[in-house]
């Protein structure tokens, strides 16, 4: 069919509207292809162009993205809040510094020994969940950072009778994780891994059920969904990714101590969640890796304009600015950084225009 005599072209619907099913469950859409190819060059050049110290903190914030994964498919997608991360992270340090250690396993069967450990605590903690709601689950998790942290001081100071717990050096034969530019492939591969993973959970029947079940559970109980496995499963799934962080960061570190797994380090993850979106595995990354790099930041900021504070003022400055953070994105963004870039990402697309379309949130 022709127009004053030209061929008439087809209408192309804009990239971020969905015409099927297959397109909004779709793993990558649009034009995010030239994204991830440009994420993936940069993430491969990165070791070569900072310096030691930097590198040192890009490999912290590839542990601390696996674990805000974790946390943010239980609290964000399965809506559980959660404030034992700490404790699931103590889990993950402790199996593996233990069989690493003391026993001599080999990486690789300590990180699924971490991982198998973080999943059965975490159905055990799951089993309350099941008669609780809301704040009520929140608290149950804390009770667990408390009984955990507590049972690790103990065994610290009754079994090993030390400081800490020194690791080996992973060992893979062809490559030695001796260095950091070893260490943050390594970490870049597993990070890609539990992302890729992540995105097909929350995509699957798996990830649509826990956002079925937190809805509305009673809805979802008559669509024929076993809201208690649903609930038990989600435990453990995000419990055993946040022990696998646990058992990657003690492997990093080289050493394991019981005084890592704080409070204020299950407030960290909790604020890092908040900060990039809740439920979103783009706002994982985008908050993990914020508030990695932030302390930093900030001290190179005060550096910069002559300040001078001693240690124990700067890691209360280091709070400050965590709880500021968190009340700023709940009062002016509280979906996070990844609705900062979503919004930028279809002003792009669609240029010249200025509506926005509504998309499904991942």
């Amino acid at each position: 069919m022709t127009v004053a005599g030209k061929p008439r072209r087809a209408v192309r619907p804009p990239p971020t509207l969905h015409t099927t099913y297959r397109q909004t469950f779709r793993l990558w859409r649009g034009k995010e292809w030239g994204w991830l190819s440009g994420s993936v060059v940069m993430a491969l050049l990165w070791p070569f162009i900072v310096n030691a110290f930097w590198l040192h903190l890009s490999n912290l914030a590839l542990i601390a993205v696996i674990a805000t994964v974790g946390l943010n498919l239980l609290s964000g997608n399965a809506r559980m809040v959660s404030l034992g991360q700490a404790a699931f992270l103590a889990v993950g340090g402790f199996t593996a510094g233990i069989l690493g250690a003391q026993h001599e396993f080999p990486l690789w069967l300590c990180l699924i020994a971490a991982m198998v450990a973080g999943a059965l605590v975490g159905l055990l903690i799951g089993i309350p969940s099941l008669r609780l709601k809301a704040i009520y689950v929140a608290i149950t998790t804390l009770a667990l950072h408390f009984a955990v942290t507590t049972l690790a001081s103990i065994y610290q100071v009754e079994a090993v009778r030390a400081q800490g717990i020194i690791l080996p050096m992973p060992d893979f034969g062809f490559v030695k994780l001796s260095e950091s530019r070893p260490w943050f492939f390594f970490l870049l591969m597993i990070t890609a891994i539990v992302i890729l993973a992540a995105l097909n959970i929350q995509r699957s029947y798996v990830g649509r059920r826990w956002i079925a079940v937190a809805d509305h559970e009673v809805a979802a109980r008559a669509a024929g969904i076993n809201v208690p496995a649903a609930k038990l499963l989600a435990f453990a799934i995000c419990s055993a990714i946040v022990s696998l962080a646990g058992a990657l960061g003690v492997y990093y570190e080289g050493v394991l101590t019981a005084e890592t797994y704080d409070i204020q380090l299950a407030i960290a993850y909790l604020a890092m969640i908040i900060v990039g979106g809740v439920g979103s595995v783009l706002g994982s990354v985008l908050g993990a890796v914020l508030l990695t790099f932030l302390p930093y930041f900030l001290d190179v900021a005060m550096k910069v304009g002559g300040i001078a504070v001693s240690g124990g003022s700067l890691n209360g400055i280091h709070s400050i600015a965590y709880g500021a953070l968190i009340l700023l994105f709940l009062l002016f963004e509280p979906l996070g950084l990844a609705a900062v870039w979503y919004r930028i990402r279809n002003a792009g697309m669609l240029w010249p225009l200025k509506y926005t379309p509504l998309e499904a949130k991942r």
